[in-house]
C-alpha cells in the first residue's frame, strides 16, 4: 500500500499505522499517492463516504521533485458532531486551507499537515489517535 520512499514517507506511514490503531479502515483503492479514510471496514464496503484521507503534498510530478508535506485531513462535512468538535479542538500542525488563515471554519476539511516526524508531530499524531480512538467505540 505504502510504496514510495520519500523523506517524508516515514510521517505517512506513522499516520496510517496510527488511524488503524484508532479504529479507522485504511482503504488505497490502488492509489499511490493518498489513502481513503473510513468510520470502519462495514463503512467502506456499504460504499459509504470516506471521513478523510492521508495524502502526500507539495508536488504534482514526484519525477521532479518529491513531496514535503503528508497532510492527515477530515471531512467537516461527513464528521459525527462530536468527533468534528473534538479534532477542531485540535490546533498544532492545523492548515485547513493552503491560502489564507490556518485554522478555517469553513473550510472543507479539518487538516493537519506535516513535514517531519519530530516529537511535536508525534505528540499532535498521538492526540488526534486519541479523538478517533474515542469516538470509535461509540
Amino acid at each position: 500500500m505504502f510504496e514510495y520512499r520519500f523523506a517524508v514517507a516515514p510521517i505517512f506511514h506513522f499516520i496510517a499505522n496510527k488511524s488503524m490503531e484508532a479504529g479507522l479502515h485504511v482503504c488505497d483503492g490502488h492509489a499511490k499517492q493518498t489513502v481513503q479514510l473510513f468510520m470502519n471496514d462495514a463503512a467502506s464496503e456499504k460504499g459509504k463516504k470516506r471521513i478523510g484521507a492521508i495524502q502526500y503534498e507539495g508536488s504534482n510530478d514526484y519525477t521532479v521533485k518529491e513531496p514535503c508535506i503528508v497532510s492527515w485531513r477530515f471531512e467537516r462535512a461527513l464528521l459525527p458532531d462530536g468527533l468534528k468538535r473534538d479534532l477542531e479542538a485540535i490546533t498544532a500542525f492545523r492548515r485547513d486551507r493552503n491560502a489564507g488563515p490556518s485554522i478555517n471554519p469553513n473550510a472543507q476539511s479539518i487538516a493537519f499537515k506535516f513535514e517531519a516526524l519530530t516529537d511535536a508531530a508525534k505528540e499532535t499524531i498521538e492526540a488526534i489517535t486519541a479523538v478517533l480512538q474515542k469516538h470509535a467505540r461509540r
